[in-house]
């Protein structure tokens, strides 16, 4: 096998998501990721500066552990979550699939290199580091959610509630993930002016 592991995770900009959904804006799984790290890295900061009572967690891990959360669908490409999540046959086909992904996208790498990427890319990691970056994908869908609503794109009405849905359970067990939706998530509905405005004020 030739080690084309990072030529193929550079076409990850190509695979598109919310295809059925008519975006205003597209969104490419790289894009995702990265979005997704940053989030993770930043639950994790929040449990560790702000809810110290509780055990602390490594923050660039989580990050890292993110960024490849999605790396199987550079060859499965991106499957609707209405139609993975709609029936439990289907959504054992997905995994089934993206497992034989992942475990193809190590065999892409050098051999001395699987043994560590292996842990990131087949997500068997510890319960704890699977629900931050789980509540970091969830964040990540209802802030797009957001965005193309507030651009009046009524398409996404049902991505809201559905996201909101699924990351209820995270913001009940997770104070970070509360904390992060009431501190940093409304500016996701503020235009660029009121951004831009924002950066220049003078903080707390």
């Amino acid at each position: 096998m030739q080690p084309v592991f990072f030529a193929l995770m550079s076409r990850m900009q190509n695979v598109h998501r919310w295809g059925k959904s008519n975006p205003t804006r597209g969104e490419n799984v790289a894009e995702h990721s990265f979005q997704v790290a940053m989030f993770a890295h930043c639950l994790g900061l929040i449990r560790n500066e702000v809810f110290t009572d509780s055990p602390k967690v490594d923050e660039n891990h989580l990050a890292v552990v993110a960024m490849f959360h999605d790396a199987a669908e550079v060859l499965t490409e991106d499957v609707n979550s209405g139609i993975k999540y709609g029936d439990p046959r289907m959504l054992e086909l997905c995994r089934e699939m993206e497992s034989i992904a992942s475990h193809m996208l190590i065999g892409t790498l050098p051999v001395n290199l699987q043994s560590r990427y292996a842990p990131l890319i087949l997500h068997g990691e510890d319960k704890e580091t699977a629900r931050f970056v789980k509540a970091a994908d969830l964040l990540s869908a209802y802030t797009k959610a957001l965005v193309e609503l507030r651009a009046g794109n009524k398409e996404f009405e049902g991505t809201e509630r559905k996201v909101m849905a699924a990351l209820t359970p995270y913001i009940d067990s997770m104070p970070e993930v509360e904390w992060f939706l009431k501190q940093l998530v409304p500016a996701f509905q503020m235009t660029i002016d009121d951004l831009v405005e924002a950066a220049f004020t003078p903080g707390e």
